[in-house]
């Protein structure tokens, strides 16, 4: 899934509409309508797909460090791109690793209601 490199501005949420997914710090990110329009992460970045308001936000990872994400719910994609032993990891509200995605590897079943963070790191899986 590679993602273009720009930040999504969007118009002001309808009263009681869910809040848009974000991370931070905050990193690029993109709408797609179609799950078939994501295109392929980059080499050496990370890549995650929530769905919202029937469309997919796609955030770009790339430096390593932990971000915290706010908004994120049902299932949704995690795609390591990162080279060598580099991994992504997925952290609860409690702290507890919830998923190890290893370089080379994705998972189509992350659960971004129990996520509260996802950190890119030098340490394997």
């Amino acid at each position: 899934m590679t993602v273009i490199m720009a930040a999504t501005m969007g118009a002001a949420l309808p009263p009681g509409a869910p809040s848009v997914p974000s991370t931070s710090p905050s990193v690029p990110h993109e709408n797609y309508g179609n799950v078939g329009d994501i295109p392929k992460c980059r080499p050496g970045h990370v890549c995650a797909a929530v769905a919202y308001d029937g469309k997919y936000h796609v955030f770009d990872f790339y430096r390593y460090g932990t971000y915290r994400l706010s908004n994120w719910r049902g299932r949704g994609a995690l795609v390591n791109e990162q080279a060598g032993g580099a991994a992504a990891r997925i952290y609860d509200r409690s702290g507890a690793e919830t998923a190890c995605v290893a370089a080379g590897t994705a998972t189509a079943g992350a659960d971004w209601n129990r996520a509260a963070k996802i950190k890119l790191t030098t340490v394997r899986c």
